[in-house]
């Protein structure tokens, strides 16, 4: 077999790979039924580097990191798995620790997409009841204690203690406000600035055209881009934007703030929504928490902010994202909650003042069910959820969706009797969700039926529209 990678000498930095870690990989491989020359493939790292690891007399003690985040990738675990850190956390009585929660809640958000994505058949109520039902059952097995992780957070020295024990970020975003440029920074003397981004991650090298090749990426053009990639997708990231800075890392289960984000807050801030006298907001979906820390920061009267999301991933990087940029702001009531649609929103104070959704937005189309299954962003549910819920929720609602779910966002107004205020510009975005470009049939589809716009002579190949919107 060919060898993959490069070996590197790695003296006194890279991660130790103690006798108990080497067991762990050795085990993992053979769980997975694999040979060191096929997990070497799968993993793309050296067939010879991957036999000093496993091997209990080997000399070398420290390896790249990178090496061993590719091993983890192809076991489909975390470095912090690999390592068996879990472990070392419960011994510690650390239960709060950002990586631990990270982990057991990555878990539990894997077993919920494959039930909740696709509810066509088995319908709404009885996907309502199963994920309540699994939720528990998860968190039970896992003795994960949601109310216990609240109290903790109350301490102050306990919190001080989780946001202290947050992962270093392998890479620093930062955003310019007129989102002109960003300044992707692996360290404090190497940086790589993309100027005029189209998206947060403005790389079109998969674009499944030969035409859109014949472009120059921003990214992967510049000497930094290999390795800012790299980071970009298998580390934690740290994006900064105005005077706030949001943590996340790459996986099914959380979306980083993006484009759409950017435009919707201009949107919003347009509005005047940062100067009026609201004093609660609800952020409905809300990821990484982007949009309702946003508005608690920069909006002087908010008193109280809930960030409801149906996963727990998000769950907890809102958490941590909030008490990141929290500050001199201690007077703010804050809540993370988990909800699927807006069910589990019942037993909140409402309605709030404000309500802030930016849903996903791909169509589940007839004939492409599996969609659902593949992408965070495939269902309009939500969307279609917040416009019948409407004034139930909150007293004045921002939404946020793309040209391709209009057909759904216009149903479901019609059977609310409410309408729907476009504000700010409506912005034309690439579209980029990678899973899709192998699915060309589905393209097909949005091209022809939902006005997915088809450029074929620009760098990136597809485009649609977003708007915000008031419910009125």
């Amino acid at each position: 077999m060919e060898t993959k990678g490069k070996n590197r000498k790695v003296t006194g930095r890279g991660i130790m790979v103690a006798l108990d870690m080497k067991r762990r990989i050795r085990s993992l491989r053979n769980s997975a039924g694999l040979t060191i020359d096929s997990l070497a493939d799968k993993a793309a790292v050296s067939e010879k580097t991957l036999k000093k690891i496993e091997n209990p007399k080997s000399r070398q003690k420290r390896f790249d990191e990178d090496t061993l985040i590719k091993i983890a990738n192809a076991f489909d675990i975390s470095l912090d798995e690999l390592q068996g850190k879990q472990d070392q956390y419960k011994k510690q009585g650390l239960s709060i620790s950002f990586e631990f929660l990270a982990d057991r809640f990555r878990e539990i958000d894997r077993m919920l997409l494959p039930l909740i994505r696709d509810h066509r058949h088995a319908g709404k109520s009885l996907i309502e009841h199963a994920y309540i039902g699994l939720l528990s059952q998860l968190l039970q097995e896992r003795k994960i204690n949601l109310e216990h992780i609240d109290r903790s957070l109350r301490d102050p020295i306990e919190r001080k203690s989780f946001i202290e024990g947050l992962p270093k970020p392998g890479l620093v975003v930062e955003v310019s406000e007129d989102f002109s440029e960003i300044s992707y920074n692996c360290s404090l003397n190497e940086k790589m600035i993309v100027k005029s981004p189209q998206l947060l991650w403005d790389c079109h090298c998969d674009t499944p055209s030969n035409k859109q090749n014949n472009f120059k990426c921003p990214i992967h053009s510049k000497k930094l881009g290999e390795e800012v990639g790299r980071r970009f997708s298998t580390g934690y990231v740290l994006i900064r934007y105005r005077d706030t800075e949001f943590y996340w890392r790459r996986g099914q289960e959380l979306w980083p703030p993006s484009i759409d984000s950017f435009y919707m807050i201009d949107a919003m801030e347009a509005d005047g929504l940062f100067k009026k006298k609201y004093n609660s907001v609800l952020d409905i979906g809300s990821g990484t928490g982007f949009l309702g820390i946003m508005m608690a920061y920069y909006n002087p009267y908010i008193t109280d902010i809930t960030l409801s999301d149906w996963l727990f991933t998000p769950y907890l990087y809102g958490i941590a994202n909030w008490f990141l940029n929290r500050k001199n702001r201690n007077h703010i009531s804050f809540k993370a909650n988990t909800a699927l649609f807006t069910k589990g929103l019942d037993s909140l104070i409402k309605p709030y003042d404000i309500a802030i959704c930016n849903p996903p937005y791909l169509p589940l189309l007839e004939g492409f069910d599996e969609i659902g299954l593949e992408s965070t962003v495939a269902g309009t549910d939500l969307l279609a959820d917040v416009i019948s819920k409407n004034k139930s929720l909150a007293n004045r609602i921002y939404l946020q969706f793309s040209s391709l779910s209009k057909p759904e966002a216009q149903i479901a107004q019609e059977k609310a009797g409410v309408k729907l205020r476009p504000i700010g510009k409506e912005r034309l975005v690439p579209f980029r969700v990678r899973i899709l470009w192998e699915r060309s049939d589905y393209l097909d589809v949005l091209v022809k039926e939902r006005g997915l716009i088809e450029k074929k002579d620009s760098r990136h190949r597809f485009w649609h529209k977003l708007q915000t919107y008031i419910i009125e």
